[in-house]
């Protein structure tokens, strides 16, 4: 059986390789121990390092029991100067953005509107944990996430999101009037 130090560095060491949330079950597995409290222990140690040795990262618990350790977001300007490849192409950018403005909305409503790759970008969204999926019928129903929210810095509203997203827009010189408009899905429940 590993130390508890040793156990707090392998946690730390998988959060920070990933790039994306962890499952409390894939950190398990990965540390070779069935140990829920123990993981859970060394999680909760780290986070509380983080946030006492003013760290420049933070460790995120997001819903579905997962991790995600990330750079703060007042040192995103810092160093976004260096980082050579975005963390998302711009197929996969502009496919976040349509679900962001129309979410709650249908898969097959993105890919009628962004192509067939869409399925692609979905999937790698979901995997980055920036959009959640809910079965509807044959198809899913997508939305952001809070850790979408939390790395655009935005409240975790679909509304505010949508005005944020208009603002940008207009900055930026986009024609919304000339844009297709595309039916939300409706929640189910």
């Amino acid at each position: 059986m590993i130390d508890s130090e040793e156990l707090k560095s392998r946690v730390e060491a998988i959060l920070y390789a990933s790039g994306k949330p962890v499952t409390l079950r894939m950190i398990m597995r990965m540390c070779q121990t069935r140990s829920k409290k123990r993981v859970l222990e060394a999680i909760s140690e780290l986070k509380r390092r983080y946030e006492q040795n003013s760290s420049a990262l933070e460790l995120l618990e997001l819903p579905g029991d997962r991790y995600y350790l990330k750079l703060k977001k007042k040192y995103m300007e810092l160093v976004k100067r260096i980082l050579r490849k975005p963390l998302l192409s711009r197929g996969v950018m502009r496919t976040l953005s349509f679900i962001a403005y129309h979410q709650p909305i249908e898969q097959s409503k993105v890919a009628e509107a962004r192509g067939g790759a869409a399925y692609k970008h979905v999937r790698i969204l979901l995997e980055k944990g920036l959009i959640e999926a809910e079965k509807s019928g044959r198809t899913l129903i997508l939305r952001t996430t809070p850790l979408f929210a939390e790395l655009f810095g935005v409240d975790n509203d679909p509304s505010v999101i949508r005005r944020k997203l208009k603002e940008r827009m207009r900055d930026l010189g986009v024609d919304l009037g000339k844009s297709r408009r595309i039916e939300r899905a409706q929640p189910s429940g």
